[in-house]
């Protein structure tokens, strides 16, 4: 009887491909087939976002655009009825007493953090396993990193002859900044305490990017700043217009386009998000230059080791 591991994936764009490179090195090292979930998570987003009323996101399964030599799992893998879905609370309540495990589920500490952990790979598991997470560190994945280069590899690659960004990046030192707007207030009713705790974070932000610029400028000869954003109303308040361009995709896949340009650039200014920290870690330039935040407020993962050793913290 073969031995299935089945994804769950949820969340956005970048926490499904965290998702998906984990589940990647999990399977290799445990002797498991693995199998994509595509639906149970997404449907839970979408009711949990729903009900919160946060607006400009759809939950939906991103990773049809990469050459993911996976297989989507069937049905009878996935919780979407009712029935199955109390199936599966009732599994994983068992399972904490059960030393044969039905479930590989990331452990969080009491202030609802994380840490890397090879712990995972000591359970005693059945031939059927059900993971879920959030799992955003490379060590549980960068052993596989020549493979997963080849699987986040996209299916189709628009004509980018005629972006002015492209133009930009092949021609220049670019260096790849994101700024992530509206992190804790994207509903439809904000409370004071979300708008300021958005406030205080895009602030630190702010500081954060320009010192990526001065580390930059003195690194590279004439480089150029592009941001990418998810909003740009305010940015003008934010950024000099004459230091930095704002790239601004106009095509109804905006976001596939935005991804794929940033993984065209060499140099990065690791923003904080997980939409960000991809393109950089894809980068197979041997020369890239990588930074991200030292403050631990602009760690928005849960995960502790989510910047990997090997970039520059300022």
């Amino acid at each position: 009887m073969s031995k299935n591991l089945v994804i769950k994936i949820s969340n956005g764009f970048g926490n499904q491909m965290f998702l998906y490179a984990a589940a990647y090195g999990f399977s290799k090292k445990l002797g498991y087939n693995l199998l994509i979930d595509n639906e149970s998570g997404i449907k839970h987003d979408f009711k949990k976002w729903e009900k919160k009323k946060r607006i400009n996101w759809k939950p939906n399964y991103e990773l049809e655009l990469f050459c993911l030599n996976t297989k989507i799992a069937d049905d009878k893998y996935k919780f979407l009825s009712t029935k199955k879905y109390l199936k599966r609370k009732y599994m994983k309540f068992f399972d904490k007493f059960s030393q044969k495990k039905n479930f590989l589920i990331e452990k969080m500490s009491s202030n609802k953090k994380t840490n890397y952990s090879d712990q995972y790979l000591l359970e005693n598991y059945h031939d059927t396993i059900y993971m879920e997470g959030y799992f955003e560190c490379e060590k549980y994945f960068y052993d596989y990193r020549n493979d997963l280069l080849k699987e986040f590899s996209f299916k189709l690659i628009p004509n980018l002859e005629n972006n002015p960004f492209i133009k930009i990046i092949e021609s220049s030192n670019v260096v790849s900044i994101a700024f992530r707007a509206e992190r804790f207030s994207e509903f439809a009713n904000n409370s004071s305490a979300n708008l300021q705790k958005t406030a205080d974070f895009e602030k630190l932000t702010v500081k954060y990017i320009y010192r990526g610029v001065e580390y930059f400028r003195s690194k590279l000869k004439n480089p150029k700043f592009l941001i990418w954003s998810n909003n740009f109303e305010n940015l003008n308040n934010h950024f000099d217009t004459n230091l930095f361009t704002f790239v601004k995709n106009k095509a109804e896949n905006k976001i596939f386009l935005d991804f794929l340009l940033m993984c065209k650039c060499k140099y990065f200014i690791v923003g904080p998000t997980t939409f960000h920290w991809w393109p950089a870690w894809l980068c197979n330039y041997d020369k890239k230059i990588i930074v991200c935040p030292k403050d631990k407020e602009l760690n928005t993962s849960s995960n502790l080791n989510f910047w990997p050793d090997s970039w520059t913290k300022i």
